[in-house]
């Protein structure tokens, strides 16, 4: 597959969501990324100026994700919102959130191999700049160090325009989340 993921979207002056039934990963992981031009290597642990949840890791102009299952595609859903939303704390097991400042207006959610998959995301509402993003999961544990072709663990990452501010656990009830908050 390359090219851009299969996705449908829904959209009003407010809120834009973008769901991907099968988007592929690869290492538990995939990420958020700006369009900035001299980015030649992903978000990765540990890196320098990285503000992280565990399961979610920014550093300047990118996210890291991680994902239960190895290999093969999960369920996720992205949202862009003109103010910050409710948290999906009933919907899914895990939620953390994170401060992340782009560089442009253009973000996109890539694959772990890059190799031209990704989600293009509409232009951030307050171009360049700060913003707040919330990753919500579910069923990491059961797609833990799997490989499979049909979504086993599923997310929803919401992002909105908010100063910086530190990183928060929400809630956490998976052993994957519990494992990455102490890594």
């Amino acid at each position: 597959m390359t090219g851009k993921i299969e996705t449908v979207v829904s959209k009003d002056p407010e809120d834009i969501y973008i769901h991907a039934a099968a988007f592929p990963v690869n290492y538990a992981q995939f990420y958020l990324l700006d369009r900035n031009l001299h980015r030649t290597v992903h978000p990765q642990p540990k890196a320098p100026g990285e503000s992280h949840a565990g399961i979610l890791r920014t550093v300047p102009g990118g996210a890291f994700l991680v994902t239960g299952l190895n290999s093969g595609v999960t369920d996720l859903t992205v949202s862009v919102h003109a103010r910050e939303p409710d948290p999906l704390l009933w919907d899914y097991e895990d939620a953390v959130e994170v401060s992340l400042q782009v560089d442009t207006e253009t973000v996109h959610v890539s694959a772990w191999d890059g190799g031209g998959k990704f989600i293009a995301l509409p232009p951030m509402p307050a171009g360049a700049g700060w913003y707040r993003l919330r990753y919500h999961a579910s069923h990491m544990d059961q797609a833990f160090d799997l490989h499979s072709a049909v979504s086993i663990d599923a997310f929803h990452l919401q992002i909105w325009a908010e100063t910086q501010s530190d990183p928060e656990v929400l809630q956490i009830t998976s052993n994957r989340a519990r494992y990455w908050l102490s890594v």
